[in-house]
């Protein structure tokens, strides 16, 4: 049979080596078009159970030139990332993927898509206000310029791995540091647990002559193939303006810098946490971009 080269949409629950790299090259061609930092994870690619559909291809002609993926963090929510080849924009490419996308999380139980979009890219914004999808919050991404030194430390703070066994202990750190409620905190918790890519980090305050054994902040770490990250970053009111903060963050990029010292590390800040953003700059983050994310109901 004659070689027929791929056509339109596809859908996939895994990803080869000749499709990521194909992928990367639809992400150069992109980034340098509108002078972008696409936020794709790429280890993940490579690391698909193969369970559900995450991965929407667009072919024109054998040639790979619209993505879109979906971040499944195990709420009723996913986030979207996508992306058309220039040459390729206006022709609904994006505007199948979206619906392919929509319609497999439906099938799912998804009620809501969270569709990232940098701010630099006026097309993406334009689409997605076509859509009727609305911005529901932004979000710097800042990268560390240089190490600070570690400040004098409260030795009652410890700082250590946690697993399955302390998911409650995450879930009321995570919670009551952010806000949310404590349902959804429980399945992104218990969802990244399972994955040993993204450990959490758990900030205990012990003090033997009372006896106290209290959660104080927690943080999640990922490592990708060009950066590592710190997410999930948080502090409980109770014990925040204490320095605590600073000391929790210090230690999450001392742990970095001695595993991936050749890697950058980043992390993200909502661009209206002025309390956090400035301890971020106080040791040695940059913002370097900005993203928004939109809501857009199923």
């Amino acid at each position: 049979m004659p070689y027929e080269p791929l056509q339109g949409l596809v859908k996939k629950h895994t990803l080869s080596a000749v499709e990521i790299q194909s992928l990367r090259q639809l992400a150069d061609e992109c980034e340098r078009y509108e002078h972008l930092h696409m936020r794709i994870e790429w280890r993940q690619l490579q690391q698909r159970a193969g369970f559900v559909v995450k991965d929407f291809l667009y072919y024109e002609d054998g040639a790979l030139v619209g993505y879109l993926t979906l971040d499944d963090q195990g709420s009723q929510q996913n986030e979207v990332v996508g992306m058309v080849h220039p040459e390729y924009r206006r022709r609904g490419i994006f505007r199948q993927l979206l619906a392919a996308a929509a319609s497999e999380c439906q099938l799912r139980g998804m009620q809501q898509l969270i569709l990232v979009c940098e701010r630099n890219s006026r097309a993406g914004h334009a689409f997605l206000r076509a859509q009727g999808a609305t911005l529901s919050e932004s979000e710097h991404e800042m990268l560390l310029t240089h190490i600070p030194q570690r400040t004098a430390f409260d030795e009652r703070l410890t700082i250590h791995k946690a697993d399955i066994h302390e998911a409650e202990a995450l879930i009321k750190v995570q919670s009551e540091s952010f806000g949310d409620p404590v349902d959804a905190t429980r399945r992104r918790v218990l969802h990244c647990l399972q994955n040993p890519t993204r450990p959490y980090y758990l900030a205990v305050f012990g003090d033997e002559e009372v006896g106290c054994h209290e959660p104080v902040g927690s943080f999640r770490l990922e490592t990708a193939q060009e950066v590592v990250g710190i997410y999930a970053f948080g502090v409980r009111p109770d014990y925040q303006g204490r320095g605590y903060g600073r000391q929790i963050l210090e230690e999450a990029i001392f742990i970095l810098h001695s595993q991936n010292a050749a890697r950058s590390i980043m992390l993200d800040v909502d661009v209206e946490n002025s309390r956090a953003l400035h301890l971020y700059r106080a040791c040695g983050f940059e913002v370097r971009t900005t993203y928004d994310y939109y809501v857009l109901d199923l």
